[in-house]
């Protein structure tokens, strides 16, 4: 899908809505294999494809420019990219807001980084030093094979003194506005159990049923959806971290987000991974997130097996979720 051409984020959409039409045999569902190509959205950026998912990242500044999914129509749906664009990540220093960064979708780059692509993945390297701060990392996104699903994984090496590092990615789904529903989506925060552990997510679903859930297993995870907007400054960060917001399936136009404050000694190294699952329904979004999760387990399972599992997962989770609210 390469082209020399720059294009609008809006006129790349409506060229992959054609291409959809004319491959829709091919295009159905996702595949093992991923394609790895230069694309040419609002900024020159890579994109990772699997046919069904396709995810761009900004060169310039390693975030994710859009992400389209096939609802199995001819079209694709943009995300994050309908009305105001929110699919940014940053850091900040322990609770000092003058320390915090963010890199967005639209360009802004408080963080100086490089990006770099290799095989099906894409690398995003650089070093934190807000607050005094001395911090590598490396920032990789990758479809997982099989699944419609994104995966960000970043590695840390604190250079430095001691530092708690707070680290988050904030989005504002809007899925619904390629399906003409508007721009509002039911929000959720919610347990799933997969073979590997149990994961904290987020989950935003449009009227229609089409879903985004992302979450992480790591214990230490937050997540909130259905408030705020979005992660615009250091005291957003600092009311996300202490007071994460739970939507409990409220319809709103607001935001889904992540992130992991990680208290890195000096010379410690560190690691937070997530996964972000797209779905037709929130049943397929989040059986998709635990059949990927399934996949980092040792023991060998039959894909029938890991079905079954996930449909109890969650139906299980859904259980969880109702028990709560009752």
């Amino acid at each position: 899908m390469a082209n020399s051409t720059l294009m609008t984020k809006s006129s790349m959409a409506i060229a992959i809505a054609g291409s959809i039409v004319q491959n829709s045999a091919v295009l159905l569902g996702a595949t093992s294999m991923i394609f790895l190509s230069l694309g040419t959205a609002s900024a020159q950026a890579v994109t990772l494809s699997n046919g069904s998912l396709e995810v761009t990242i900004r060169e310039d500044n390693g975030a994710i420019d859009t992400v389209l999914f096939d609802q199995m129509t001819f079209f694709a749906s943009d995300f994050f990219n309908p009305g105001a664009p929110i699919s940014d990540f940053g850091f900040q220093n322990g609770t000092n807001t003058s320390t915090f960064v963010r890199n967005t979708t639209t360009g802004v780059t408080q963080q100086p980084l490089s990006v770099s692509s290799s095989g099906d993945s894409v690398s995003v390297t650089g070093t934190y030093t807000g607050g005094g701060a001395n911090v590598d990392f490396t920032r990789t996104y990758s479809l997982v094979p099989d699944f419609n699903v994104l995966s960000i994984s970043t590695e840390f090496v604190n250079n430095g003194s001691d530092v708690a590092l707070r680290y988050f990615d904030t989005f504002d789904p809007d899925q619904g506005i390629d399906q003409g529903n508007g721009f509002g989506t039911f929000n959720d925060v919610l347990s799933l159990s997969t073979d590997a552990g149990l994961a904290t997510v987020g989950q935003a679903t449009e009227q229609d049923g089409l879903t985004v859930v992302l979450g992480s297993l790591d214990p230490d995870v937050t997540v909130a959806s259905g408030n705020p907007f979005a992660i615009f400054n250091g005291f957003d960060l600092n009311n996300f971290f202490n007071d994460p917001f739970d939507g409990n399936g409220d319809f709103v136009d607001l935001g889904t987000h992540i992130g992991i404050e990680l208290l890195l000694a000096a010379g410690e190294s560190g690691s937070f991974k997530y996964h972000h699952a797209y779905g037709q329904s929130i049943t397929e979004a989040q059986e998709q997130f635990i059949l990927a999760k399934s996949i980092d387990v040792p023991e060998p399972a039959s894909v029938f097996g890991l079905l079954a599992v996930s449909a109890i997962g969650a139906g299980s989770a859904l259980k969880r979720k109702q028990a709560m609210k009752a």
